[in-house]
């Protein structure tokens, strides 16, 4: 695409970089008075000018990682200025400098630090803080000097990479194209820049389901010499991890994944970019069973990964990782589950599981005792899930200073968090959670769709339940979950910053940052709205979802008005900015869009040929055709014309070849077409947003962005208490004007499809009608559970379809006419959010 006049070019570029500088200030909530800008001033430090490049010197006794990200940070300053910075580990005059170094591992900072020309004192001893200041005459023949410490070498790799997003660099400048803003000069200005702690100790991702796109776009391309993912593609990985603040990866492990311990060439690049090693709930003791255990020498099978019958083959199998990765930052998951997602073998009953766990977990901590001079210093995790879940619930007893990782239930609902005698373990707690995920009852791995007010939602109230020692996030293949894992990086660094109140703002924040702020308030438009349908149906999902006509209509409608938008806004977009476009907005949007037309389209053609509409049924087997041809056209642009072919066979919208992906439905022919005319059905529904009720107790807040209709209702902050018998009243409570009519009336009240916080817990609302004329007592409510248990029953639909409904009925046999009664739903457990009132006849 053509870009538009050089002036209005100039003028966005001035506009994102000014973007990208007060998105800093703001997110920082510190000190953030070190800028970047292209103004010189009297006291700034010229980085790039006409005539000087300054040098970032780091010393040569530091952890490598700074050295690394050093000359991540000089490219990135050549991608804004055309000129790289120079990198040395000889600090000299002559040129400006960065200097960048780690309390207490770098001599040259510490030096610094003696004289006092350094302040390092809220960084030392600080997990992953750092600080830029500014400092004067750091060595003779050395005007002025910017200096960057951390507390541990992470911490100075972030304090770096802080120097990139300052000058308006994404984290996504490789991974999705997003090229930063042009400057003809950079100078740095201000006093000190300090970042404490992060809120979560560590913070990473799991690759997986990579079976469509990472592992044959890294094996037929950045790694065509392994034929897999290999060292290439794990830079690119680990990189990026660095730019986002995260320090754990749990490598890609589907059986067409060549094991990360497997090729040696990987061990070199998680020591360079000192990322921690951990691994999956069935891969113990950081191995991946499904390309070791069945490879030489192991040559194991499904049947003998049983420690009952194969008891000394399988701990010559974790001894043999345990002892190859000592020196390497690692954190080994306890326990045992099949080679690969399924359950444990030789232990029939939930008894024998939790005492054949025992043994294996006494054997495990004993062999790292044989390795580490402290066994309770080794970072290890116990994940129970599925029905590992089922064996600790039963009493199996974990050891204090391991690390309990919760899990979701892979579609972003957490199915259980820790007690307060569970929060207060010396390992701490963990969560496991899915942003793209292969399983029952669907699929996800397509397009990326978790908003960020329900991720808010989900582990703010993890964190608030002591979950603060690690968070795992599934991105899938990465792509296309680019804002989504950045959300969840950006709040386990600060869980303050996007709580759920305001996590819909995150919106805006990421748009400014990543597009400028010219078209942040149009994009975070799109991405709300793509959101807020998303909950309602996710497009892997919609085929399964029942919905009415009109729904099926009004999200036709919706999706369509926000493709009109993106039109609207890509028109506008700089040319060096249409490929990063098209991966982070217009791909997902107009995919989403059309598999709701390909899918519903082709549905209605069908149930309106049968009722002898013709021309509407053959149009919409015209648009349903259309849509799928669409789809195609999009997949084909992302992997072959943008970035240069750089993503090619990065994305599949068939992941799994599944039919209602891959295949075009049935639709309606004009042989299909009923010779007589029937008329259409309509239905009969009223649809109340949470937000429309008449009263609600003060403790209940609007969480916008959350749930089906756009925001929902909730106590928040949580309220640890449930509310039995006569307590009822006292619950807070939501209440609406609900209209009837004559004859029985079904109301449902519709609630996110979330978990009881824990077991002790259930998560229930009562409801209670007051028409006004004594049919209905509102002092006689009634309770309904929301309970479900994941992956079965009722959860199957309500997971789906993004809502559980707690439902009554009404019947107004004395109205003469329709008239409005009062709704009361109090909120008896922790944790219940309304999302939408309907109202229904039935006969």
């Amino acid at each position: 695409m053509q870009p538009t006049n050089t002036n209005n070019r100039q003028n966005m570029k001035k506009r994102r970089l000014l973007s990208a500088l007060i998105v800093t200030m703001i997110t920082m909530a510190a000190q953030a008075q070190i800028l970047l800008t292209d103004t010189n001033s009297k006291d700034a430090l010229p980085i790039v000018t006409a005539n000087e490049v300054a040098v970032i010197v780091t010393d040569a006794a530091d952890a490598p990682v700074v050295a690394t990200a050093a000359d991540c940070v000089a490219q990135d300053i050549k991608a804004v200025t055309g000129k790289p910075l120079a990198t040395s580990h000889e600090l000299k005059g002559g040129t400006p400098v960065i200097i960048a170094g780690t309390v207490g591992q770098s001599p040259m900072v510490d030096a610094l630090i003696a004289k006092g020309k350094v302040d390092a004192s809220q960084v030392s001893g600080k997990w992953e803080a750092y600080s830029l200041q500014m400092v004067d005459k750091p060595k003779k023949g050395i005007r002025r000097a910017l200096v960057v410490i951390g507390g541990t070498p992470r911490g100075t790799a972030y304090g770096l990479f802080e120097l990139s997003r300052l000058a308006g660099v994404s984290p996504w400048i490789w991974w999705a194209d997003v090229a930063p803003a042009h400057q003809e000069a950079l100078y740095a200005t201000g006093d000190r820049l300090t970042v404490g702690e992060p809120s979560v100790k560590y913070r990473g991702i799991f690759i997986n389901d990579e079976d469509w796109g990472l592992q044959p776009w890294a094996a037929k391309g950045i790694d065509k010499q392994y034929n897999n993912i290999g060292p290439n593609a794990y830079a690119h990985v680990m990189e990026l991890l660095l730019r986002l603040k995260a320090n754990i990866l749990w490598p890609a492990m589907h059986p067409c994944s060549e094991a990360f311990w497997a090729n040696k060439a990987n061990l070199p690049v998680a020591r360079k970019y000192d990322i921690m090693l951990g691994s999956s709930h069935c891969e113990q003791m950081l191995r991946d069973n499904e390309w070791e255990w069945r490879r030489e020498p192991w040559n194991g099978t499904n049947e003998d990964w049983n420690y009952v019958t194969n008891t000394e083959k399988i701990q010559r199998y974790w001894e043999e990782r345990v002892a190859e990765s000592v020196g390497y930052d690692g954190m080994y998951t306890l326990g045992m589950r099949g080679v690969h997602d399924w359950g444990i073998s030789g232990y029939p009953s939930t008894e024998d599981k939790v005492r054949g766990l025992t043994d294996i977990i006494t054997f495990q901590r004993n062999l790292l005792a044989k390795y580490f001079d402290d066994v309770t210093k080794v970072p290890q995790l116990f994940i129970p899930y599925k029905e590992v879940l089922d064996a600790y619930n039963a009493g199996l007893q974990v050891p204090e200073d391991v690390t309990l990782c919760w899990v979701d239930d892979n579609h972003g609902y957490i199915r259980q968090l820790p007690k307060p005698a569970e929060q207060a373990r010396s390992g701490g707690n963990g969560i496991y959670y899915h942003v793209s995920y292969w399983g029952t009852p669907a699929d996800y791995l397509w397009i990326a769709s978790h908003s960020p007010t329900l991720i808010s939602y989900e582990l703010s109230r993890a964190y608030d339940q002591g979950i603060r020692t690690l968070w795992v996030i599934n991105v899938g293949d990465i792509k296309p979950a680019e804002m989504e894992l950045e959300f969840c990086m950006d709040l386990a660094w600060d869980i303050d910053a996007w709580t759920p109140e305001r996590a819909i703002d995150y919106n805006r924040h990421w748009a400014a940052k990543t597009f400028g702020e010219a078209y942040a308030d149009e994009i975070a438009a799109i991405k709300r709205d793509y959101y807020q349908l998303a909950a309602g149906g996710k497009p892997e999902h919609v085929h399964m979802i029942k919905y009415t006509n009109a729904d099926k209509d009004s999200r036709i409608n919706a999706y369509a008005a926000i493709v009109q938008q993106v039109d609207k806004v890509k028109a506008h977009i700089p040319a060096e900015l249409q490929d990063a476009f098209f991966q982070l907005i217009e791909y997902p949007v107009k995919g989403a869009y059309c598999q709701n037309v390909k899918i519903f389209r082709a549905a209605q053609s069908i149930e309106l040929a049968k009722l002898g509409h013709r021309e509407q049924a053959l149009s919409y087997a015209e648009e349903a055709r259309k849509a799928f041809s669409t789809i195609e056209q999009l997949t084909d642009h992302y992997n072959n014309a943008i970035a240069d072919g750089k993503w090619k066979g990065m994305m599949n919208y068939h992941p799994r070849d599944h039919a209602h992906l891959k295949a075009m439905p049935q639709t309606a022919t004009a042989a299909d077409v009923s010779d007589e005319e029937a008329p259409l059905a309509k239905d009969d529904v009223t649809i109340i947003p949470a937000t429309a009720c008449t009263a609600k107790s003060a403790k209940v807040k609007a969480i916008d962005g959350l749930g089906i209709s756009g925001a929902s209702l909730t106590v928040w902050p949580l309220e640890m208490t449930a509310y039995n018998g006569e307590g009822i009243s006292e619950a807070s409570y939501v209440e609406y004007d609900v209209p009837v009519k004559a004859g029985k009336n079904h109301i449902e009240v519709r609630c996110l499809s979330n978990f009881p916080i824990n077991t002790t817990y259930d998560l229930r609302v009562a409801l209670a009608i007051n028409d006004g004329a004594g049919g209905v007592d509102s002092q006689a409510p009634t309770v309904r559970s929301l309970k479900t248990v994941a992956t079965k029953g009722k959860w199957n639909s309500t997971v789906l379809q993004g809502y559980n409904d707690a439902a009554i009925d009404y019947d107004a046999k004395a109205l003469g006419q329709a008239r409005s009664v009062k709704l009361r739903v109090s909120l008896l457990d922790p944790g219940v959010v309304v999302s939408e009132i309907r109202v229904s006849q039935r006969q």
